[in-house]
């Protein structure tokens, strides 16, 4: 092949690369936000601002690939219809080994696990049985965010969200609950939660969910993760939020 044909396909293959990207540089990543917000993950707070580990997460990222991000608050069930329809780019601290509808299976990429989702239990330090494993809560009731999958042999209590149950078990109003670690250390920490927190019951790896459409994206995802790691930026992140000052 003609050595000026070689340079001017590979001239348009990088050329069609960059063209990719730029509407995606110019309007930014469409990123999903559920709503209510998940303290202290993502959400919006008294000012306004979206924040959590997972917002300055996505922002490192973003800046170091020079892409924006759009943040788009919704219900769950309105985020994954946008996300279907393409009008979500992507969302983070998913598991990719979720069970989903095969169609968000078929248009979803995952990035490498950034950190996890740990669940445990917090209880009153005044109970009066265990609770260092789920077994121990057989037939107790259980304080839960609603709507979120709990052992069928608990007896559930559902509230609207892990402040309500963090704060009835610190006044022990409720003696056990279940939600996430990170959510625990954060109310412990930050409004001085006075709760125990049992070792992890469950454990899952958390990525980012990429739109199919937006795949060329992931390997450099991938990379800033990576990098980021070990860095200790993600570490760092992560105890903004739940070290206290």
């Amino acid at each position: 092949m003609n050595k000026a044909l070689v340079v001017f396909i590979k001239g348009l293959s990088l050329l069609c690369a960059v063209c990719s990207f730029s509407p995606l540089m110019a309007s930014g990543l469409r990123v999903g936000m559920p709503v209510p917000g998940q303290v202290p993950f993502l959400w919006i707070d008294n000012a306004g601002a979206v924040t959590g580990i997972y917002a300055d997460t996505l922002r490192a990222i973003a800046g170091d690939l020079k892409l924006q991000l759009k943040f788009v608050p919704l219900s769950q069930a309105r985020l994954n219809r946008h996300f279907l329809g393409g009008e979500i780019d992507l969302e983070i601290g998913v598991s990719a080994s979720a069970e989903e509808s095969q169609a968000m299976q078929q248009l979803s990429v995952f990035s490498r696990p950034f950190g996890f989702a740990n669940e445990v239990v917090v209880f009153n330090p005044k109970l009066r049985f265990p609770a260092f494993i789920l077994k121990d809560l057989k037939n107790r009731k259980v304080a839960v965010v609603r709507g979120a999958s709990a052992p069928d042999y608990i007896v559930r209590e559902d509230y609207a969200s892990p402040l309500q149950i963090a704060v009835r078990v610190d006044r022990g109003w409720s003696e056990v609950g279940l939600m996430r670690e990170a959510t625990a250390l954060h109310y412990q920490t930050y409004q001085s939660m006075s709760y125990k927190i049992s070792l992890p019951y469950a454990s899952n790896p958390i990525s980012i969910r990429l739109h199919r459409q937006h795949q060329d994206l992931l390997k450099q995802i991938n990379r800033s993760i990576e990098k980021f790691e070990k860095q200790g930026v993600l570490e760092e992140i992560i105890c903004k939020y739940l070290c206290g000052n």
